[in-house]
């Protein structure tokens, strides 16, 4: 299973990646350059997610080939998937890639003048 300590340090391993716990939704946000690529939480089932950003392409093959990958909840459901966790059978490693590409979407979307200030990915 994919625990929080493993999605925490699989974020945190980005160049510039952050971390701030957003009391009022109760998640914990990884962003790069103060934009959120990914929130670990619960959805309004109490279910636990891993919510992360996505190409609108791409968010649907997944959606389609894996019944633990949803439209993102509380999210632009185009461009955002959740992971529902308690499902299990999706490998470390694609999950790795999931948030890695979440990363570069949102870094690459940042102004040049952000991400000058930041480390070398």
């Amino acid at each position: 299973m994919l625990t929080d300590e493993w999605i925490r340090e699989t974020c945190l391993a980005l160049p510039g990646s952050d971390e701030l716990f957003k009391e009022e939704w109760n998640s914990t946000l990884y962003r790069i350059g103060g934009k959120y690529y990914a929130m670990r939480g619960t959805n309004k089932e109490g279910e636990q997610i891993l919510t992360l950003k996505c190409d609108p392409l791409l968010a649907d093959e997944y959606r389609e080939r894996y019944e633990q990958i949803v439209p993102g909840y509380y999210s632009n459901k185009a461009h955002w998937n959740s992971i529902l966790l308690e499902r299990g059978g999706l490998e470390a490693e694609f999950v790795a890639g999931m948030i890695r590409h979440a990363y570069e979407r949102v870094r690459s979307g940042l102004t040049k003048k952000v991400r000058d200030t930041l480390p070398e990915a």
